[in-house]
């Protein structure tokens, strides 16, 4: 009994003493959360709210390089250097992870190549990692958007799930996504370490060896761990990607300012804060009627009232969509539309019979008209191949130089059979709405292929770089000032003293109105595929082509926009005449929003 007594007593000291935050095991613990730690440090300097919009994964490049590149692998690395030496830091002796083989007094020391691998493969890990943070774009904080439906219970636009239950459904996938890689990494690391990185990494180990140990010239030739990489990352979208609220009330709620700071953080450049400014004023305009009255009744504020800066923040967020459609129908890049000049009188003469005499030096030597057509043609392939995007603006501008080119050599009839015979000449001097369908089957091919994915511009991503603004796109900050605007708007009738609010009722319909009516035209039909895009449905499948057109987060914009115009003129229904909002400008208002056709 004694003896059992004994081992038992030992046994729970051992593990109290395993666990106790003072001991070796609490001091392991903190260096090891500098580990994740730089991973936090990471997600901070780079988070974004909205999906990437680029026109192609490789345009995304562009905005990668060289900053965000660079901090990627450097944080990766280092956390990977860091668990390697607290790892081998607290290994036994028997492990033999010490850099150095102590030889026996007659024999020099030699590297030790056990840590070497070790510390090769955790690299290795990390570049992998690095490459999936990028290529899966693990930056980004995921808040959900939810189409607001009249008369539910929840009328969050943002309907967040708790913490426990968001971990609770991501560890799967993070378990799988952990021992996939780390399979990976294993059986690569043999490999690449045997063929590629061995003799690099032991030169560089020698390099620093010998500033403390004396090696001879021949000990430069030699005889899983998986870091917390995806937990730091689900944790910090987890806990970044909470309500705005503190204690159930609005974060700047406790500021010495409230409106000030709300005001600050919807006017930020930074994409985060903004949108998360946006998203406390969509729990303001829902929630909490006394900062709704603080806000309307904040009238001498430096810069205007509060609801007037508010205001045209929410318009400038709500505009853009309009301005980039417009944009993007006549790039810079094309010629405005000729105006028609008035006719003069010409001078009826007779028919002429043989070309006029030329001006040039008839002396000078003539150039075959192939050649410099040909130069003049490389000249606009190159301008249009050295666009960063093959965007509207880059086929304008190959089109046109092509136009000056082809005049400047050829006679019309030259130049319409020299178009006749070229299908390529017909692409590039035609209109920009050139389809997949007119694709070469072996480009066709190339595109579909794992590499010709990383080059093709796919509808959606188009669209939404148009739409939702590029190159994150902006899809929970225009919902929140569209839902925000409305309900203000609303409320302003029973809780605006001054009855300032009202008289920016018809401008926000007119706002409303007149980006619904751009666009929806532009979601059903106003952009054309790029012809990379070969998974778009060709025109004879009209069904799946206009499926095909169908984007989700547009989609919710568009309903967006017109729910909260049917709810500002349901509301205002009795005070047009009084706000000013009649004739065609409540005409053109009911049709955006759908009304006529409901009969309302």
């Amino acid at each position: 009994m004694d003896e059992s007594k004994m081992a038992a007593d030992s046994l729970d000291t051992s593990v109290l003493w395993a666990w106790f935050p003072v001991g070796a095991c609490g001091i392991r613990t903190v260096l090891l959360f500098i580990s994740s730690l730089s991973i936090f440090v990471l997600r901070v300097g780079q988070m974004h709210i909205g999906s990437r919009t680029t026109s192609s994964p490789i345009a995304t490049l562009k905005y990668l390089v060289p900053l965000d590149i660079l901090q990627t692998f450097g944080w990766y690395l280092f956390s990977a250097w860091w668990f390697s030496e607290i790892f081998k830091w607290s290994s036994p002796t028997g492990a033999q992870l010490e850099w150095v083989k102590q030889a026996r007094p007659h024999e020099r020391p030699s590297l030790n190549e056990r840590p070497i691998y070790l510390y090769t493969s955790h690299l290795l890990l990390a570049v992998v990692q690095s490459v999936a943070h990028l290529y899966y774009d693990y930056d980004r904080v995921p808040i959900p958007v939810a189409k607001r439906v009249t008369g539910a219970a929840d009328q969050r636009t943002h309907p967040v799930e708790t913490v426990s239950k968001r971990i609770q459904l991501a560890v799967p996938q993070l378990i799988r996504d952990g021992f996939t890689r780390s399979a990976m990494v294993t059986a690569i690391s043999p490999v690449a370490y045997a063929f590629l990185l061995r003799r690099p990494a032991w030169s560089f180990t020698l390099y620093f060896a010998k500033l403390f140990w004396d090696f001879p010239r021949s000990a430069a030739d030699p005889p899983g761990y998986i870091p917390p990489y995806s937990t730091a990352n689900l944790l910090f979208s987890v806990f970044l990607s909470k309500e705005p609220l503190k204690r159930g009330q609005p974060l700047t709620e406790e500021a010495k300012d409230p409106n000030g700071s709300l005001l600050t953080g919807l006017n930020a450049k930074k994409e985060t804060v903004r949108a998360f400014a946006f998203w406390e004023l969509s729990f303001i305009s829902q929630q909490f009627p006394d900062r709704r009255k603080a806000i309307f009744n904040d009238i001498d504020r430096e810069g205007g009232p509060a609801w007037t800066q508010i205001l045209q923040s929410a318009t400038k967020l709500i505009k853009g969509i309009s301005t980039r459609i417009e944009e993007n129908r006549n790039p810079p890049g094309s010629k405005p539309p000729q105006t028609e000049q008035a006719q003069q009188p010409v001078l009826q003469t007779l028919p002429r019979l043989t070309d006029p005499p030329k001006e040039e030096n008839i002396f000078a030597p003539s150039s075959s008209g192939p050649h410099n057509f040909g130069d003049a043609f490389s000249s606009a392939a190159k301008l249009y191949g050295q666009s960063p995007d093959w965007t509207p603006t880059a086929r304008a501008r190959a089109r046109d130089v092509f136009d000056r080119a082809s005049s400047a050599m050829l006679s019309p009839e030259r130049k319409q059979k020299l178009l006749a015979s070229s299908r390529e000449l017909k692409m590039l001097a035609g209109s920009s709405t050139g389809t997949p369908t007119t694709l070469h089957p072996i480009i066709a091919q190339v595109l579909r292929s794992p590499v010709g994915q990383l080059f093709r511009q796919a509808y959606a991503r188009r669209l939404s770089a148009v739409v939702l603004d590029s190159p994150h796109a902006n899809v929970c900050s225009i919902v929140d000032a569209v839902d925000s605007l409305t309900r203000l708007l609303v409320a302003s009738l029973q809780e605006d003293q001054y009855g300032k609010v009202q008289t920016d009722v018809p401008g926000v319909v007119r706002l409303y109105t007149e980006t619904i009516m751009a666009l929806e035209p532009f979601i059903n039909g106003g952009m054309n595929a790029h012809w990379t895009d070969v998974s778009f449905p060709p025109p004879s499948q009209p069904d799946a082509q206009a499926e095909a057109r169908r984007v989700k987060d547009v989609d919710l914009v568009l309903d967006t926009l017109k729910r909260s115009l049917a709810d500002l003129l349901s509301a205002f229904n009795l005070y047009f005449k009084d706000i000013g909002l009649v004739g065609r400008d409540l005409r053109l208002a009911r049709e955006a929003a759908g009304l006529v056709e409901e009969g309302i």
